[in-house]
Order: structure tokens, then sequence, then C-alpha cells
């Protein structure tokens, strides 16, 4: 009778070969010159919307869904950091339906089809102008509200590591998630490394972040607070380090005081939250 012993260590071999196996999530330093295409999808359904003025009190049932897409080119790197990027606003849309009718009304935003030039100041924040334009007031509000290419290195373990690894993060490091429109974030955020696979012909890391996060919502009208309980799932390039694709769902929670045709209200938003996002390079 044949030993199945040459058999069981050649299985052994291969196993223990691919649980070796590990990954730099961080991926490569990003390059000048590089032009990238992204789209995203938010989208908030049948949210409860309560507004008090005075003693008077409004309910009402609110859906958005916000569509974007733009095309930026990175312009100055040092490093692995982005210090100068020059954005195209290809698409920016608001569909908004309050009191659950079915019809909704749409709204092109303030920046759509408009090129902007993004710089990181000395002090680390970033500064945005309309390239060939002078911005209107509301297109000055819109553009403090934007945030730049944010290095992600701190949300990423330094290491390589195996599928199945896991580690928590700051949620205020979170920029992908909160951008530039949440501040004082609080909150730790749990992350695992759950598979590799295809995207597109690219193998990417598969990674789940599940958590909690608190904060204020950045708002000309107000600084409600906000809570963000959210699970999202990302395939990030392991040979460019882009986020190919991405998506999300939870619930959404705002309140406190804003400002409604200049009068001063106090205002509570509670509801399911989701959304999407592609990412591609062009050059």
């Amino acid at each position: 009778m044949r030993s199945l012993l040459p058999l069981a260590v050649m299985v052994f071999t291969w196993n223990a070969a691919r649980a070796e196996d590990t990954y730099d999530l961080r991926g490569p330093a990003p390059l000048k010159g590089q032009i990238f295409v992204s789209k995203s999808t938010l989208k908030m359904k049948d949210s409860d919307l309560e507004l008090s003025v005075m003693d008077q009190k409004i309910k009402l049932k609110q859906t958005m869904i916000v569509n974007s897409e733009e095309e930026e080119e990175i312009l100055e790197v040092k490093g692995r950091e982005v210090t100068k990027t020059k954005a195209r606003v290809l698409k920016e849309k608001t569909k908004t339906n309050m009191g659950g009718d079915g019809e909704f009304e749409e709204k092109a935003g303030e920046l759509e089809g408009e090129t902007i030039l993004t710089q990181r100041a000395k002090d680390g924040t970033w500064t945005h102008k309309l390239v060939d334009a002078v911005p209107t007031e509301e297109q000055e509000k819109e553009l403090k509200k934007r945030n730049g290419p944010e290095n992600e290195d701190e949300i990423y373990p330094a290491e390589k590591v195996a599928v199945g690894h896991t580690w928590k993060v700051d949620a205020a490091k979170m920029k992908s998630l909160t951008g530039n429109t949440f501040t004082d974030v609080k909150g730790k955020m749990d992350q695992k490394f759950v598979k590799v696979e295809k995207v597109n012909g690219e193998e990417c890391a598969v990674i789940e972040t599940r958590g909690t996060m608190t904060g204020k919502l950045k708002d000309d009208d107000g600084t409600p607070d906000v809570e963000l309980k959210i699970t999202s799932t990302s395939w990030r390039s392991l040979t460019s380090g882009l986020e190919l694709k991405g998506e999300f769902k939870g619930t959404i929670k705002i309140e406190g005081k804003t400002k409604i045709n200049d009068e001063e209200v106090d205002m509570k938003l509670t509801g399911p939250i989701e959304g999407n996002s592609t990412a591609k390079l062009k050059k």
C-alpha cells in the first residue's frame, strides 16, 4: 500500500505557505501626474424629521439622494502625502423628497462644472479655490466644506498582515467616512482584513469597518450633534492603494439647532443611511 505521508507533508506545507501570506494594506505612495475618476452615491431614505418652532412641532418624512462624480489629478506629492491637486466636478446632484409623496426636487450642486485647485497649507489644513473663476458666496461656503486627499496610513497597519487580521482605529482619522463635514469626531472603529478579491482584474484587500462615531455637523446655520452607526466594506487595490470600490450602511441621528429661512429651529433627524463609491485610475 502506498504511503500517504508524502501527500500529507505536501498538504501541510501548502497550507503553511498560504497561512504565511501577508499584505501591505497601505500600498504604494501616490504619484505626481496620476489622474483618477471617482463616483459616489449617498442615500437617506424615509428619515424621520422633526422641527420645533416655538410651541409648534412639525413631523415629516424625508428622502435624500446625492450623486457625485469627479476627476482629480495629483499635481504635487511629498513623500507619501499629496499636497496639491486639481479636480473637475463632473456631476453633483441632490434629489430631495419631503412628505413621502414620491415627488423629488432635484438640485445641482454649487460646484458642478467647476475646476478646483486644492493645496495643503503649512499648518496642514487644505485651501480650495476655483480655477479661472470668482466664486459666488454660496460656492465659497461649499469650498470650505471640501476636504483634501488625506494620507490614510494611520488607519492601516504599518506592517504586512495576513487575512483575518483585526485592529481598531480612532474614528477621527477616518476622513473617507467623515470628510470635512464633521468636527469633534469621537469613537473607535473595528476593522478586519477579510479576504483578497479581484475588482476589474486588480487584486484588492477587502476590509470591513464597524462602529459608532459621534461629532458635530459643520453647517453654516448651526452645529447639531451627529451620531453615526455604520458598517462598511472597501476594496483597496494592492497595486495602487486606491479604493476601487466601497459601500456602507447604517443609521444616522442629527439633533440640535439650525436655521430655516433665517429663523432658528430645533431639529431632529433619524433614519437609515447607505452609500457606495467607485474609483479608477485614468492615467
